[in-house]
């Protein structure tokens, strides 16, 4: 297709306050022959790459009857296309990029749709398929079943962002009594319920077809790539999709208000708020500009106007800002105030407007304005640090282009605010400002009848009263005929229920030569069964409203799911055919094959990861079932074939070593009901524990070093022989841990963190297994004093030991900590399970549970002096450190601790 090419570089041309060392943003742009306007940025700096869309579309492009499309529609974005079955997310998160970082994602307003990934360069030509796919090929992905479960997603999030929190319905309100009915911008982004429950596939898809085209689309890609073979990628994709119909734009539309509309709402609020609301310039209009340093100048800072006022002298305010909200059609202007208990928000109001008005008429002193212009300017520059994300260059470029027709706006924009003057600001205020015509928008706490006390004298700090007893929750048990255990914990008060499948097969079963096979089978066990394939049981669960979560922990595994009481039928047969039928489909198992061996070469690079594996290996040794790499490595995990999986399921999944726990609204009798309706069929009796060898433990007394070059920091990791979960010193070495490292107040890190500045933090912690334990001790420090916390370490360690006995007043608090924080463990279903699980996978007794507070509580200085001396023991220390040994090894062999072992991240003796 034929190409309209025109080459800008857009060059940040800066405020007179930036002078010559204004950075610099070059790109290019060319229109293809349907329309589609692209966008390049080259930045070297990272070796990724990142593709951003902005199609021109918002919710006031919907019309009055059905709104919500444009929102609707970022989310159906996600659930697959032609060529991409699977759920977006899934190809996104191949490639390396990261929802939960920020990698990856879309949003909606008023006036665009956009979407973004991030990933390393390598993956271009992938991410420009994959965008490509969900424009040519969505309708043929879209289902019925597909519409009405993001349709549902869609109010949920309306109820839970606006509808379900303090203050959230202010939005909806807001745009409700600022525009007239027929406005674009008079419903929300969101949409309504009625029409979201209205919309049919028909005038979904229309939708899509009218507004989701090449020729309503800007195509940036910004990073490390070559423009040439980006050209002919993009090309290659996109130029064969064909053009949209022609749209017409919406131009300038302002909604002038008629005198002061007052609205007030009644909600679960803890204070009173107002918001003071005008209409305002769109964006890049004159006076934009001006007022968003008013707006600074208003409220950015204690000495900002209002805040000075409000806050600071009368203390009228718990807090107040004011922010410009430009939009393509017209703009809002708004001041949010939160009022002091007690205060009456039409005073705050009439100070505000009073406020206002004075700057109007004083005017916007050039102090003020200087301040204001260097914290937008600040905010500027540093949006350009970034490639990608929200509000990053390429987002920036978009954003010029789709509304304004350009992207070589990045020095006009940054100009608007150089060339504001104290004149300009103060016309703007009193244009748009000082004036009657705007709404107030109070928000009132409802009624509660308490009463609050006049006077207060906060110097004294209150004595905590006598702890209220707790009463761990009621266990009870049924087994089924085939050996299934059944935990019940009644917990009716919310429709809710949490159902985990603990197996004591855990990941210290698997076969020595299979390393790693346990973690391949729990991340491949839901990814199809004899009935149901990988993205139906997603899709399944995800109508249900939740999803399958997974746990591997040495002795047990868990599968775990928490939904709504009605669901709580169909979430469990699917738990159940997952954990019974998995078939482990071998286009699933190399899927999860190369996601693994991705991991392991990610595991190298990470300090706290390289501990991980090679502390276990220290102190139990590379052939015993708690040392031996639970991840396997690249030559254990490319060996592993789907009949290796099939058969470590079958041999670690059985119903008599496995238990079912049900928590939250459900009785014994339903829930054994359904364990036998569901569960029943399955049998196999539990597999017979192996004998547990004797630890090989790494030769005491000496230092181990992984060499990591250039590392920011050392981690150290000081290891000591622990105990076994039956023994009789359990509760006190935990408390003496307490002591010692295991919380922020404790020895080590009082020490280490916040006397000495060594590091961020150092914790302690007893990790107890059935058969053995450790005792670690572990945190980053600075490479430069490595040597001096190393010491510190073993100083800490030896008053343990007998040097610095522990306290009275030490053991109280260690005692107290874990006691009045031991109710706080049950608080929500989830966590209740957990422990249940944790109890059954290392086979405990239920009565743990109610014996833990108590055992705590007999704990004498005496028997935590005796346990501590006799585990905190210098000679029997290993010292595990990660850094850069060119700058520490010396130093570490001068502590007196015998010679420096080096290691590999894999834990092999370094040649």
């Amino acid at each position: 297709m034929r190409i309209r090419h025109a080459l800008l570089t857009l060059v940040l041309l800066s405020a007179p306050v930036l002078g010559a060392n204004a950075p610099k943003v070059e790109a290019e742009k060319y229109t293809l022959g349907n329309g589609l306007q692209v966008l390049l940025h080259v930045d070297r700096k990272l070796p990724i790459v990142h593709v951003n869309e902005w199609f021109h579309v918002g919710s006031k492009n919907e019309k009055p009857g059905r709104t919500g499309f444009a929102h609707l529609f970022e989310h159906m974005m996600f659930q697959g296309s032609k060529n991409a079955q699977d759920k977006y997310l899934a190809y996104a998160e191949q490639v390396g990029a990261s929802l939960r970082d920020g990698g990856v994602n879309g949003t909606t307003d008023t006036d665009r749709t956009n979407y973004f990934i991030t990933a390393p360069s390598s993956a271009l030509e992938k991410m420009l398929w994959l965008e490509s796919d969900r424009i040519t090929g969505l309708l043929d992905a879209m289902t019925q079943e597909k519409l009405d479960n993001q349709r549902d997603v869609v109010k949920n999030e309306r109820r839970q962002s606006y509808e379900n929190v303090p203050y959230g319905r202010w939005l909806l309100l807001a745009i409700e009594n600022l525009y007239p009915a027929a406005h674009p911008y008079s419903w929300p982004t969101i949409g309504s319920m009625a029409d979201l429950t209205a919309a049919s596939m028909d005038d979904v898809k229309e939708f899509f077809r009218t507004y989701y085209t090449p020729n309503n689309l800007t195509l940036t890609v910004a990073g490390d790539f070559e423009p040439a073979e980006a050209k002919r990628l993009i090309e290659k994709y996109f130029a064969p999709i064909p053009p949209g119909p022609a749209l017409d734009r919406p131009k300038r539309l302002p909604a002038p208000l008629s005198g002061e509309r007052i609205v007030e709402a009644r909600d679960r609020v803890p204070q009173a708020r107002t918001y003071m609301l005008w209409h305002s310039p769109a964006f890049f209009d004159p006076g934009d500009a001006d007022l968003d340093l008013a707006a600074l100048v208003l409220s950015d800072g204690l000495s900002s106007q209002l805040q000075k006022l409000l806050v600071y002298e009368k203390q009228l305010c718990t807090s107040i800002q004011a922010f410009q909200m430009s939009l393509e059609l017209s703009g809002v202007f708004c001041v949010i105030a939160t009022a002091r208990p007690g205060v009456e928000l039409p005073e705050i109001e009439r100070m505000i407007t009073e406020k206002l008005h004075e700057a109007a008429t004083n005017g916007v002193s050039a102090v003020e304005l200087d301040r204001a212009r260097n914290k937008h300017e600040l905010e500027f520059i540093s949006g350009l640090e970034r490639i990608g994300g929200f509000g990053g260059k390429a987002d920036q470029l978009a954003k010029y282009n789709t509304y304004l027709g350009t992207p070589d706006l990045f020095g006009a924009d940054l100009d608007r605010y150089a060339k504001s003057t104290p004149a300009s600001v103060t016309a703007a205020i009193a244009r748009w400002l000082d004036t009657p015509n705007r709404v107030l928008l109070r928000f009132l706490p409802e009624a509660s009848g308490r009463e609050t006390a006049s006077k207060l004298d906060r110097t004294k700090a209150p004595v905590p009263g006598k702890d209220r007893p707790f009463q761990v929750p009621e266990v009870k048990t049924r087994k089924l005929t085939n050996g299934l255990t059944v935990f019940v914990v009644e917990r009716p008060e919310l429709p809710k229920v949490a159902v985990s499948l603990v197996s004591k097969g855990g990941l210290a079963a698997e076969a020595p030569d299979k390393a790693g096979v346990a973690t391949l089978t729990l991340k491949t066990i839901d990814k199809g069964t004899k009935t149901r394939k990988a993205l139906q049981i997603e899709e399944e669960l995800a109508a249900l409203g939740t999803e399958l979560s997974r746990g591997g922990q040495r002795e047990w595994m868990t599968l775990s799911v928490e939904v709504l009481e009605r669901n709580l039928p169909a979430a469990l047969d699917i738990l159940a055919d997952v954990a019974m039928h998995p078939t482990f489909p071998a286009e699933e198992v190399e899927r999860e094959r190369k996601k693994h061996l991705d991991d392991l070469l990610q595991e190298q690079q990470a300090p706290n990861r390289i501990a991980r594996r090679v502390v276990p290996l220290l102190m139990f040794g590379a052939a015993h079932p708690y040392g031996h790499a639970v991840l396997g490595d690249e030559s254990s995990i490319q060996s592993l074939k789907p009949e290796d999986l099939a058969a470590c399921h079958a041999k670690l999944w059985r119903p008599g070593g496995s238990a079912l726990i049900f928590s939250g609204d459900i009785t014994l009798q339903k829930a054994q009901t359904l364990a036998e309706d569901i569960f029943g069929g399955w049998s196999g009796e539990a597999e017979k524990a192996a004998e547990m060898p004797k630890p090989q433990l790494a030769p005491a007394g000496k230092i181990y070093l992984v060499d990591r070059q250039d590392s920011a920091q050392t981690n150290l990791s000081l290891l000591l022989p622990g105990i076994r979960r039956d023994s009789p010193d359990y509760h006190a070495l935990r408390t003496v841990d307490a002591v010692w490292g295991g919380t922020f107040g404790a020895r080590l890190n009082m020490n280490l963190r916040e006397k000495k500045g060594y590091s961020y933090g150092v914790f302690s912690y007893p990790g107890v297994l059935t058969q053995g334990g450790l005792w670690e001790a572990t945190g980053g420090v600075q490479t430069k004093v490595t040597k001096e916390s190393v010491a510190e370490f073993l100083k800490e360690l030896k008053d343990l030991g007998g040097a610095r006995p522990i306290t009275q007043k030490e053991l109280d608090e260690a005692k107290a900590n874990r006691i009045r924080g031991y109710a706080q463990s049950f608080e929500t279903l989830a966590k209740l399970n957990g422990k249940l699980g944790e109890l059954f996978g290392q086979d405990r007794p239920l009565t743990d549970l109610a014996d833990e507070p108590v055992e705590i509580e007999k704990i004498t200085l005496a028997k935590a002096n005796e346990v501590a001396q006799k585990y905190a023991v210098s000679g029997q220390l290993r010292l595990l450190a990660i850094g850069d040994a060119r700058q520490i090894q010396e130093g570490l062999e001068g502590l007196g601790l015998g010679p420096v072992t080096k290691l590999d991240p894999r834990g092999n003796q370094a040649r």
